[in-house]
This record gives C-alpha cells, sequence and structure tokens, in this order.
C-alpha cells in the first residue's frame, strides 16, 4: 500500500511539472480594469509584444471598467489560479480601495507578477497661472480669502490623500474637487476650472500644451524631461510621503502555491521582457520610457507596507 501512494505520489509531481513545464500552452488574459486607452493600457501595451514572444503565446487584453477597478478584480478571482489570468492596476490605488473598503479583496488575495513603471503624483496648475513655483502657490494658498480649488480622480483616490496632505503640512486655504476620474480632473485644470490639480506626472503629460508641474510627493527628484521640478520636502521643508502610483502586474496570491512553476515562470519572463529591446523601444516612442522601473514582487509587497504606514498617519484626513 506505501509503495502504491509513493508512486501516486511520484506520478502527481511528475505530471505537475510536465504541465508547468510546458506553460503557458494557451493565450494569457490580461484584465485592463479601465477602458481602451488609458495608462494601464498603453503602459500594457509597451511590455505585451515581447513577453508574447518570450511566453510564445498571445496575450489577450480583456477591458471590463468600472467601479474603480473591482469588476475587473471581481473577474480575476473568479478564475483558476493557474497563472493564465492577469490584471494591472496600481498598487497605491488598489491599497487605497482596500483602505476605504471599496475593495473586498485584500493583499492576503492579491499577489504581484511585478512592476513595469512609476509614475509619481505631482502638484500641477494651469500654465497660465501666476505661480511659477511651488512656494509660489503656497503664499497664495495661506494669504487666500477664498479657498484654492484642488481636483483630484476620484473621493477615495491617492491624489485626494495627497491633495489633503498638502493642505493640512502647508496651511493653505483651499478646499478638494474630486471628480471621477483622472483624466476629467486634468481637463478640468486645462480648462480653468480649478486652481491646481494633484495627478501622475507622465498621466499629466498628455495636457502639457495647457498645464505645468511644480513639485513631486516623492523622496527623490524626478525626471526634468517634461517638467524640472522639486520634491515637496525640498522646497518647503516639511517631510512629505512618497505617494507614487506603482503600475504593477497582479495575479492571485494563491496562485504562488496552487502552481508556483507557473507563477515562477510568469515572475521571470516578466522581467525579460521589461529589459526586451522591443520593449524599450515602444517605451521610448511613448515617452513613458524615464518611467520604466521593474520591481520584484518583494519589492512590490514592501511598497504595500510602505503605503499602509502612510495611511495610518494621515487616514483621518480622509473622513
Amino acid at each position: 500500500m506505501k509503495k502504491l501512494i509513493f508512486v501516486l505520489a511520484a506520478l502527481f509531481i511528475l505530471s505537475s511539472v510536465c504541465l508547468a513545464g510546458s506553460f503557458p500552452s494557451k493565450p494569457i488574459t490580461h484584465i485592463i480594469p479601465a477602458k481602451a486607452g488609458g495608462g494601464f493600457d498603453r503602459s500594457s501595451r509597451v511590455i505585451a509584444p515581447a513577453w508574447e514572444k518570450i511566453l510564445g503565446q498571445p496575450i489577450k487584453f480583456e477591458y471590463l471598467p468600472g467601479a474603480s477597478g473591482m469588476i475587473g478584480f471581481g473577474k480575476l478571482m473568479s478564475k483558476p489560479s493557474d497563472g493564465y489570468t492577469t490584471i494591472i492596476t496600481t498598487i497605491a490605488m488598489q491599497a487605497m480601495n482596500i483602505n476605504t473598503g471599496v475593495s473586498k479583496f485584500t493583499w492576503k488575495d492579491i499577489g504581484f507578477i511585478g512592476n513595469l513603471i512609476v509614475d509619481p503624483n505631482v502638484v500641477l496648475v494651469h500654465k497660465d497661472s501666476p505661480w511659477k513655483t511651488i512656494n509660489d502657490f503656497i503664499k497664495a494658498g495661506r494669504k487666500a480669502k477664498k479657498p484654492l480649488t484642488i481636483s483630484t480622480s476620484h473621493p477615495k483616490a491617492v491624489s485626494t490623500l495627497a491633495a489633503r496632505i498638502l493642505i493640512k503640512l502647508t496651511g493653505i486655504n483651499a478646499k478638494v474637487i474630486p471628480f471621477n476620474g483622472g483624466s476629467k480632473a486634468r481637463n478640468a485644470l486645462a480648462g480653468k476650472q480649478v486652481d491646481a490639480c494633484i495627478g501622475p506626472y507622465f498621466s499629466a503629460s498628455s495636457k502639457k500644451a495647457f498645464i505645468k508641474a511644480l513639485a513631486s510627493f516623492t523622496d527623490r527628484k524626478v525626471w526634468s524631461g517634461i517638467w524640472d521640478i522639486p520634491t515637496l520636502t525640498e522646497a518647503t521643508g516639511e517631510k512629505f510621503p512618497n505617494l507614487v502610483e506603482p503600475f504593477a502586474f497582479m495575479i492571485k496570491r494563491d496562485t504562488r502555491t496552487k502552481a508556483p512553476l507557473a507563477y515562477k515562470k510568469l515572475v521571470q519572463t516578466f522581467k525579460q521582457a521589461i529589459k526586451a529591446d522591443q520593449t524599450q523601444k515602444l517605451a521610448k516612442k511613448s515617452g513613458m520610457a524615464p518611467f520604466i522601473e521593474y520591481w520584484s514582487p518583494a519589492k512590490c509587497d514592501a511598497y504595500v507596507k510602505s503605503f499602509q504606514s502612510v495611511w495610518e498617519k494621515y487616514k483621518d484626513l480622509m473622513k
């Protein structure tokens, strides 16, 4: 009997290795929890061609916008933990969804393949505004009798948290105007409907003919190819948190244990695809090259913990 059990166990292990060795044997479904043409779509298309070549299978995009990305995550969670379904979103966005109760899926459910780009949140104003520097803006805000208006992408977004931290740490007289979408928030600034906007640097660059950045919510100075700006910490002397938008490829966390070899292959090939010449050329063509920043799954998990400490410190501002 023991011999039979040993043989069956050996056959199971061998079959698992064979199946994983042939992974993927069919197309990968990649969920975009937003409309086509947005940041998640464009960044995914930068890496997809090279990743397909390495994997030997096509990557099929499925667009599932709505509910702050939760329709897409619902679809991900309904699929087997076999490595054939991935999703992209920013770590900070999903962390906010979890912290504010928008998401019923936690980090115990969601794991990482890796991170593709890092897009820092910045303070934006209109090109015609009288404020040339962030300190000009802060000085005006402290003297303002009528509150300055700052647009953000959603009431529970990272940009809203950032805006309220800016108000708290600088003492400006301002109010937050949340929109339903980052593009709407930036369009409001471009149309001079608000005084300022907080949003991601690369995403905002599409409106560079109308707006400009003054400072970043980062712990180091960001790329100066579009706007040469200081960090808020260095400009003001106050310690601002590092509020960036890491665009991560995610998967069901239990894929690591239920399909470990398939998961390992996804992680390894994702990293290879980021470094591939084809990816680098597409990134350069799209203006995304300076924002490409590979993070391992472990580094993605570390950022979750870092972001959570910021949330615990400032969460009362979101009430």
